[in-house]
């Protein structure tokens, strides 16, 4: 029984220390870009956090993931691109991933695009290589922050009606064609 006892207080000791350094969740509220880019095919976003307590500071102690929601009506390219500049090591905004998601699976993984940008540049993109079919979409900034100044990042978003591929245009003028011919005949035909 002596054993059982210690055991349990171990566990509620463990279990308490655990609470008490949990991670200080600092994600903003989701946000619709549907509006912003029915309107005029592209949408702004992003926040700006600021850490009051220095134990918050740093990847175990805080995170942020924030999720931008929209809806696409017919088959879309897309292409995006979030950043948070560092002024210093170890300031700042960290982004740790940058994702399109549909039905919570990842459609689109976002890479740190180094070829365009600096690494202080916390750059990170994607495009689509297919055209996203319509439906529901959700584009996930996740990442820390570094210091208690912490920072900001921001992103945009755009998209653009898919264009038909070579093979589709091809079958589209052969269809065309046919439909000429047979006008044609039915005017020789009707004419003798």
């Amino acid at each position: 029984m002596h054993k059982l006892t210690q055991s349990l207080i171990l566990a509620l000791a463990l279990a308490g220390s655990s609470i008490a350094h949990a991670a200080t969740d600092l994600s903003a509220a989701s946000v619709d870009l549907t509006a912003d880019l029915l309107s005029s095919s592209s949408a702004a976003f992003g926040q700006t956090i600021h850490l009051s307590n220095a134990a918050d500071v740093g990847a175990v102690n805080n995170f942020f993931i924030d999720n931008y929601t929209f809806t696409l009506s017919g088959a879309n390219d897309l292409s995006s691109l979030v950043t948070s500049l560092i002024a210093a090591p170890n300031s700042g905004l960290i982004i740790t991933g940058f994702n399109l998601l549909s039905n919570n699976a990842v459609v689109l993984a976002g890479q740190q695009n180094l070829v365009d940008f600096d690494a202080a540049d916390q750059a990170w993109s994607f495009d689509s290589t297919q055209p996203l079919n319509a439906g529901s979409y959700t584009l996930q900034v996740r990442g820390y922050a570094a210091d208690t100044t912490a920072g900001s990042y921001s992103g945009n978003i755009g998209i653009a009606a898919a264009v038909p591929e070579p093979e589709t245009i091809a079958m589209l003028l052969a269809g065309l064609g046919l439909i000429g011919v047979v006008s044609r005949r039915r005017k020789v035909a009707v004419a003798a």
